[in-house]
C-alpha cells in the first residue's frame, strides 16, 4: 500500500517538474511552432500529475481522489487536443502568410488576418487556463485533488504539485500572450 502511494506521488512529482520543463522553455522561444511543442510537453507534465493523483487515490482507495485525477488527467487529453489543433492550424496559417516562424518579426497580422486571429484567440485563452475555457476546467480538477491530497496526509507530493502546476500554468499564459500579442 506504501509503495503505490508513493508510486502515484513519484509519477506526480515527475509531472510536474514535466511541466516546470515545457512551460519555462516555451517561454524561452522565438519560434512560435517551438514554442506549441514546449507548451505540448507542459501539458504532458499535467496529465502525468492527473495519474498520479488518480493512482494515488486508488492505491489509498480514495474514490474521490481517483475521479479527480484520472478525470481531469482525461479531460485535460481532450482538452489539449481541442486548443492545440487550433494553435498548430494557426500556426500553419502563420507561416504560410509570413515565410517566417520568428515571432519577433511579426507585428500587427491580427489586422492584416482577422479570421486567423478570430480562431487562434480563444485557444491562446484555454493554452493559457483562463476561466471559463477548457483548460481551466481541467486543470480545476487537479488543483481540487492537490487541495484534497493535502488534507489527506499526502502533504510533500501535493504541495509540489501545487506549486508546479501554478507555475507551469503562469508560464504557459506569459508565453502565450506573448505570441499573441507579438
Amino acid at each position: 500500500r506504501g509503495g503505490a502511494r508513493g508510486g502515484g506521488g513519484a509519477v506526480l512529482a515527475l509531472g510536474a517538474l514535466t511541466a516546470l520543463y515545457g512551460g519555462g522553455n516555451a517561454l524561452a522561444q522565438r519560434d512560435y511552432k517551438r514554442l506549441l511543442a514546449y507548451s505540448s510537453i507542459e501539458n504532458l507534465g499535467i496529465i502525468a500529475m492527473g495519474v498520479g493523483l488518480g493512482w494515488t487515490g486508488r492505491a489509498t482507495h480514495d474514490p474521490w481522489l481517483m475521479a479527480l485525477g484520472f478525470g481531469g488527467a482525461i479531460f485535460h487529453v481532450w482538452n489539449h487536443a481541442l486548443f492545440k489543433s487550433l494553435l498548430f492550424y494557426g500556426a500553419g496559417a502563420l507561416l504560410h502568410a509570413t515565410g517566417t516562424r520568428d515571432m519577433e518579426a511579426l507585428g500587427g497580422l491580427a489586422r492584416r488576418m482577422p479570421r486567423t486571429a478570430l480562431v487562434v484567440f480563444p485557444a491562446v485563452l484555454a493554452v493559457a487556463a483562463l476561466p471559463p475555457f477548457n483548460a481551466f476546467l481541467s486543470e480545476w480538477f487537479l488543483y481540487r485533488g492537490l487541495f484534497a491530497s493535502l488534507g489527506r496526509g499526502y502533504p510533500w507530493s501535493a504541495a509540489l504539485g501545487l506549486v508546479g502546476l501554478a507555475l507551469a500554468v503562469g508560464l504557459a499564459a506569459v508565453a502565450f500572450a506573448r505570441f499573441f500579442g507579438t
